[in-house]
């Protein structure tokens, strides 16, 4: 600050941030006696006639000279931390970069929050029915897809735009050799994935809580169904959100990204078991069904809250597809026939979603959860697309 006053620079004010202060000090014109600009003050060439100038050369080479080994920074491997350590603060340091980012992370849990109402809050009326109509038990499960669909949707699209900034600056840091692949993949999923199970918790807390999805359950089994829920519609919310950061790592641009995260989404909405049942999934498109991660949250959804669902009925008119099914035999074909939820979501998947499947989904879905994270990885160590 002496040094620049000293020069005729204006005198910095109180309270004013000196690096700001120094830049428009260079910035300026400091003119001779004259006024006459073709004169107006070098700063390099008054640095280099300086003395403070002249005292750094006499301190570098008196340090250079001398050679003291007591001052030399030296390690015994390439980086001064173990590769723990490197991974440890850079997870910190990208978790500090989440919770600095409010526009990504506190919209989208109060997003969650908005949808879990809006789609809870149809069903306050029918929440302590305990026989519903054919088409509120519909309902019921059309919404169940609707909202694992909807936060899926949210998460992917909301992820590009920061993966997109995040991945760039490794690259920047790549070509400088300060950080490698395997930290930047660890410490995306470790910010992410705090900000994944908030979300989550908040979502079905209101969902199950306002929906009465649960009300036919005694109070253990009650407890199941809110874990097992909020598992399967965590493990949608993360694959959804891992897979956007996949796309955005293996191609170049946001636009190519979203077209890609747009395929996904779709196949998702129409493969996943509601759009098209599973009974009526054949022939060549049956792979997609079973390829789908959405087919094993949809199931899991709805197995963990209906499959034992026998305190609570569905009443099933004489022109229902599943009354032949159901309701053969009734005493009175006339009026509907009641049966229990578990059966008749049981007939409207056509046996096909079961409540022996869930520990199978549980483990695809984690198998799709690793093989998404490894293939990030090697996509942030693989692929290069812009270092500016």
């Amino acid at each position: 600050v002496h040094y620049f006053e000293g020069l005729g620079c204006s005198p910095m004010k109180k309270g004013e941030n000196p690096a700001t202060w120094m830049l428009n000090a260079i910035a300026e014109k400091i003119m001779p006696a004259g006024g006459d600009e073709r004169f107006a003050l070098d700063f390099s060439a008054a640095w280099q006639d300086s003395q403070n100038n002249q005292d750094l050369k006499d301190r570098l080479t008196e340090i250079i000279e001398s050679k003291d080994e007591a001052l030399e920074i030296k390690y015994g491997t390439q980086f001064a931390a173990s590769r723990g350590q490197r991974n440890t603060l850079m997870a910190r340091r990208l978790v500090t970069i989440y919770w600095r980012s409010p526009a990504y992370n506190l919209s989208r849990m109060m997003l969650s929050l908005l949808i879990a109402t809006l789609l809870s809050t149809v069903f306050i009326p029918i929440r302590r029915k305990e026989v519903l109509e054919e088409a509120e038990m519909v309902s019921y499960l059309s919404t169940i897809f609707i909202s694992f669909i909807i936060i899926g949707v949210l998460s992917i699209t909301s992820v590009l735009p920061v993966m997109l900034s995040i991945r760039d600056m490794y690259y920047r840091h790549k070509e400088a050799g300060m950080l490698d692949s395997r930290s930047v993949a660890r410490a995306l999923a470790t910010a992410e994935k705090r900000f994944i199970l908030i979300s989550s918790v908040l979502f079905c807390a209101v969902f199950i809580l306002v929906s009465g999805i649960d009300s036919s359950a005694e109070p253990r089994r009650r407890a199941a169904q809110w874990i097992g829920f909020w598992g399967f519609f965590t493990f949608n919310a993360a694959i959804y959100s891992y897979i956007g950061q996949l796309f955005m790592c293996s191609v170049r641009g946001q636009g190519t990204a979203q077209i890609l995260a747009s395929i996904f989404i779709g196949i998702n909405n129409f493969f996943s078991g509601l759009i098209v049942r599973p009974q009526q999934m054949t022939g060549l498109w049956k792979f997609t069904y079973w390829i789908n991660p959405g087919h094993y949250v949809y199931e899991g959804l709805c197995m963990v809250v209906f499959s034992r669902a026998k305190n609570r009925f569905v009443d099933v008119a004489t022109g229902s597809d599943y009354y032949d099914e159901l309701c053969v035999g009734a005493e009175a074909e006339e009026s509907p026939c009641q049966v229990t939820v578990a059966s008749y979501v049981n007939a409207f998947f056509g046996g096909l979603y079961t409540e022996e499947h869930i520990p199978r989904n549980i483990i695809i879905l984690g198998a799709i959860l690793f093989l998404v994270r490894a293939l990030t990885f090697v996509a942030l160590r693989s692929l290069t697309y812009s270092s500016k």
